[in-house]
């Protein structure tokens, strides 16, 4: 979708259109999402966020439409960011899916590299994908993923066993850079291989990594029992192995709860939510400092910054920022963590109408990694509402820009 100023561009005009499609009534739409016939008027006209992804999910699951189609995505808007790059990858990823089958008569598309060129070409986009820098990543993938299928093809032993561990990093960077895109079905091909590869390993920790990678897309898509279903199964066949845990399967065990706290929270459930999250913590504390065992960066700076978006999806921003105030964002090793950590706490401003709070909140983020930010769609949204709003406070704070950025203005 290209965006514009116009109310095409909206998503509340899509609401209204889906919503006129079922032939309901705002009232009535809005009491089906426990919501009044008043928020439904200023949901449609854009004078209120949609700043909760449990009233997004809700509202697209009555509706009957996708989330991803409500949302407008995927953002083009004018700028580079990867996008141009999906044609190749989606070939590349459904190439991965036939190799990894055993396909008969497949032929390499690449000349084949040497294992510790793919191995630092990985680490090399792995850390580009850590600071959030989109369009290199996506300029990377799909060269990367053909030259780890011509060495899966080929490659016996010990040796097919490493390419299957570089798939299934490779698979876990485009999973989440093309949830960011809004390239949802693409992700699940890509996690799909991952789980692929892991099985064919034979490895249950490779096996959770691909379930914690399931559970990224699932919560993008608004499959939220299928997220705790997923999760809970993993850690299912974890249990056996945390009677002396690793390193590894603690931050496995930590990240797969921190999925299941999250979905809960979109699911209003807010028991469970933070349930999940208390065992999060005691295992981060277990864990006893910050790590990113199988790219999950999970420690215990990583529980408070999911602290934070669970209060924010639970309606709760003054939880929220108490809980932003304690953490030390210098510790955050990953740029993509802490620009989503500023996109949450400039939510939880906007949730407070203090709202040159959240746009100071947004411009750091968009300093951090602008294309992530620009593809946010919680960020937009946010930033249409502050537009509506207009409170000479946020202007003044520099709201222009970040519409005009977004393609909004």
């Amino acid at each position: 979708m290209v965006a514009s100023s116009s109310a095409a561009a909206t998503v509340g005009h899509r609401i209204r259109r889906a919503r006129r499609t079922k032939k309901m009534s705002q009232a009535t739409l809005g009491s089906l999402v426990d919501r009044s016939e008043t928020w439904m008027r200023g949901i449609e006209a854009g004078r209120i966020t949609l700043d909760k992804h449990s009233v997004i999910e809700r509202l697209a699951k009555v509706l009957e439409v996708d989330v991803g189609w409500m949302l407008g995505r995927p953002f083009e808007f004018g700028e580079e960011t990867g996008h141009s790059a999906v044609p190749a990858l989606r070939t590349a990823l459904r190439r991965t899916g036939l190799v990894l089958s055993g396909h008969p008569g497949l032929h390499q598309a690449t000349p084949k590299m040497l294992l510790t060129d793919l191995r630092a070409d990985v680490d090399r986009v792995t850390r580009r994908r850590q600071a959030a820098n989109l369009l290199d990543v996506m300029r990377q993938l799909p060269d990367l993923t053909e030259a780890l299928n011509t060495s899966a093809l080929e490659a016996r032993g010990a040796e097919r066993d490493t390419v299957h561990r570089l798939i299934i990093e490779t698979s876990n960077v485009a999973r989440m850079v093309l949830n960011q895109l809004g390239y949802h079905d693409l992700a699940w091909t890509a996690v799909d291989n991952a789980a692929t590869a892991a099985a064919e390993l034979g490895d249950p920790l490779m096996s959770a990594c691909a379930a914690w990678d399931r559970c990224g897309v699932l919560l993008h898509t608004g499959s939220l029992g299928e997220v705790i279903t997923i999760a809970e199964a993993a850690l299912t066949e974890l249990c056996g192995y945390m009677k002396e845990p690793t390193v590894q399967v603690l931050s496995l065990w930590g990240a797969l709860h921190l999925r299941c706290a999250v979905a809960s929270a979109r699911r209003c459930d807010a028991i469970a939510a933070w349930g999940y999250l208390a065992e999060a913590e005691a295992t981060a504390t277990r864990l006893g400092c910050d790590r990113n065992d199988f790219q999950t960066v999970f420690g215990p700076t990583n529980c408070s910054i999911h602290a934070a978006e669970i209060a924010v999806e639970l309606g709760r921003p003054d939880v929220a920022l108490d809980r932003h105030v304690g953490i030390d964002l210098s510790a955050v090793t990953s740029i993509e963590r802490h620009t989503r950590h500023r996109i949450d706490v400039g939510r939880a401003y906007g949730q407070l109408k203090h709202d040159a709070a959240a746009v100071d909140q947004l411009k750091q983020a968009a300093a951090l990694a602008p294309h992530y930010v620009y593809n946010h769609p919680m960020a937009r949204d946010l930033v249409g509402v502050l537009a509506c709003r207009s409170q000479p406070s946020a202007v003044d704070a520099g709201l222009g820009a970040l519409e005009r950025a977004m393609g909004l203005a």
